[in-house]
């Protein structure tokens, strides 16, 4: 069985836990029928094809075909062991489960100490008299020592391999260096001639680095860590450490691009400010601000670039259920740049004029389309209920909604008719594998086919066991778990089944299939389909053996008399196979 867990307790486990819920604190969900879905966290995508079943206690991505239950998909979010992800899972459930730590969790931990080794020897080295050049930088940026040593912000020269010295010269292992993205594979220092940021995460461990090119000329002008067991850029805020309890005190957060907006807002007593790490605002950001507010502030250049980004982000906040408003700083001034020419005063009165995401949208709307004309305003209208859409309050839409109304004098009945139909394109969105995947041969078909009539129905089940050993390998694996799970009274469900199977590939097939729901068939037509894959199936496993006997006798000396009869006997049982059901049986594939 998986990772030698008993299947009892991994149900107990199961019983006690909704997936929905626990995937919901990692990415946002949105309901499609009787599924949930959204952007995948395991693969880039544009549209969602991330389906998640309550019923069915299951996951399953149709674009790159990752799928299994709880345990596997906090598996792969905490890039830990099975055995770990059970342990999380259970403690969720309030069931306390005392684990040998695994190699993954003392690889974390010697990732987290050198990092720290790594931000100490950067740090020191920049206040140091050979890290001059680096303190003069700051220097010109406005940051002096205190905020270099309450931050740890370090310097790499552009000679010599600093860190490799340094550890070499502590006598330190270089391969966890490596594996946390310090040192190339040849042991050589990935940051050169740059201002090293260390990124905590929010509890205070040091996951990765952030590097900001001293030379404008140096390509490119930011580096950070490559990802690895503790870092993950899009789940990691830039700040987060420092600015947790400001959060909390001051009731939201402010959103900035980068390193020096938030050090330079922080400096200057604006300490409830996050960033970040180079990209789009992603579910696992968000996720980690939902745990200490419900109320963001994003701050952003007004430049063309600018606009953009923060549409995308708008859309991904509100879809989280945040209240948010926007502060556009003027054309070509980020925070940093604003607060050194104008001063923190002035960024306070922008700060002060926040507009809410309703009045922004109309703002960048009135831009774009002839408000004038009847097709302006429509368009203006079908782009503001767009990202009125994504709010998962039913209340808080119709609210917006009411106030869009009265601002651009479309009645509210309208307007809620774009809405609905706006809403209608998500709902449609239904999951239908034909669409999705391309026709398989008869083997895969009948493998499918098989396995979507077990999932209806548990009797099926019972009535497998008089096909064991003449099944194909991957039936008969699945039904080795299910007869292991009868006979400890388990009942074999979809959850229950992929979180015994050690296969990956079985979980991801098996995650494909269940989250599909079977058609309602007449009992006869169902039954007929069973037999027919059955049939398929054995006599496909009956022409593997003969081939496999062939294959092994081949070129050989050989007994003729034991080679033909193996042979005969094989093909005596196709025969059979072939000709059960007395001619009234028509296969299907």
């Amino acid at each position: 069985m998986s990772n030698a867990l008993s299947p009892d307790l991994l149900d107990d486990i199961l019983s006690k836990v909704d997936i929905v819920e626990i995937i919901s604190e990692y990415i946002s969900l949105k309901k499609a029928g009787k599924n949930f879905k959204a952007l995948c966290p395991f693969h880039e995508e544009k549209n969602p094809s991330f389906f998640v079943s309550p019923e069915k206690q299951i996951f399953h991505c149709f674009g790159c075909g990752v799928g299994g239950n709880v345990f596997n998909f906090v598996m792969r979010m905490e890039k830990i062991s099975f055995r770990e992800a059970v342990a999380l899972v259970a403690k969720k459930a309030g069931i306390d489960i005392s684990f040998v730590p695994s190699t993954a969790t003392g690889e974390k931990k010697q990732i987290f100490k050198a990092n720290k080794i790594a931000a100490e020897i950067y740090n020191e080295f920049l206040l140091s008299k050979d890290g001059k050049r680096g303190l003069e930088y700051l220097y010109e940026r406005n940051f002096d020592e205190e905020n270099v040593n309450k931050y740890l912000i370090g310097y790499s020269p552009s000679e010599g391999d600093l860190l490799k010295r340094k550890i070499e010269e502590k006598n330190l292992k270089k391969d966890i260096f490596i594996k946390a993205g310090l040192l190339n594979e040849e042991g050589k220092d990935y940051f050169k001639n740059r201002i090293i940021f260390p990124i905590h995460d929010i509890g205070g461990n040091i996951v990765g680095f952030g590097a900001r090119g001293i030379e404008e000329y140096q390509v490119p002008k930011y580096l950070n860590t490559a990802e690895n067991l503790v870092f993950n850029k899009s789940r990691t805020l830039y700040g987060i450490y420092f600015a947790k309890e400001k959060i909390k005190e001051e009731g939201y957060a402010i959103i900035v691009e980068g390193y020096f907006d938030v050090l330079k807002l922080m400096k200057n007593g604006i300490e409830n400010v996050v960033a970040p790490l180079g990209t789009s605002l992603t579910d696992g950001h968000l996720k980690i601000l939902k745990r200490i507010t419900d109320k963001i502030l994003l701050i952003f250049d007004s430049d063309e670039p600018g606009i953009r980004a923060a549409s995308r982000n708008l859309e991904n906040i509100l879809k989280n259920g945040f209240e948010v408003k926007v502060v556009p700083l003027p054309n070509g001034f980020d925070p940093d740049r604003f607060v050194e020419e104008y001063g923190i005063e002035a960024f306070i009165s922008f700060m002060n004029e926040a507009q809410d995401f309703l009045d922004f949208r109309i703002s960048i709307g009135t831009q774009i389309y002839d408000v004038e004309s009847p097709k302006g305003k429509s368009l203006l209208a079908k782009d503001v209920i767009s990202l009125i859409a994504n709010i998962p309050d039913e209340i808080e839409r119709n609210e917006y909604l009411k106030r869009l109304s009265k601002k651009i004098e479309v009645e509210e009945e309208i307007l809620k008719d774009y809405l609905a139909e706006e809403l209608e394109k998500e709902e449609k969105y239904d999951i239908q594998l034909t669409n999705l995947t391309p026709r398989k041969n008869g083997k895969e078909m009948a493998e499918n086919l098989l396995i979507d009539i077990l999932f209806s129905e548990n009797e099926y089940w019972d009535r497998l066991c008089e096909w064991e050993n003449f099944l194909t390998d991957r039936i008969e694996k699945i039904y080795k778990v299910a007869k292991t799970l009868k006979e400890r009274n388990i009942e074999i469900k979809p959850s229950t089944l992929i979180g015994t199977i050690e296969d990956q590939e079985i979980t991801n097939w098996l995650s494909n299939r269940a989250i599909n729901k079977i058609d309602h068939w007449e009992k006869g037509k169902k039954e007929k389909a069973f037999y027919d894959c059955l049939k398929k199936l054995s006599e496909i496993k009956v022409r593997e053996n003969m081939r496999e006997i062939k294959e092994k006798y081949k070129g050989k000396m050989i007994n003729e008399k034991e080679y033909i009869e193996k042979l005969n006997n094989l093909q005596n049982l196709l025969s059979v196979l072939k000709g059960s059901g007395n001619g009234e049986k028509k296969e299907i594939f």
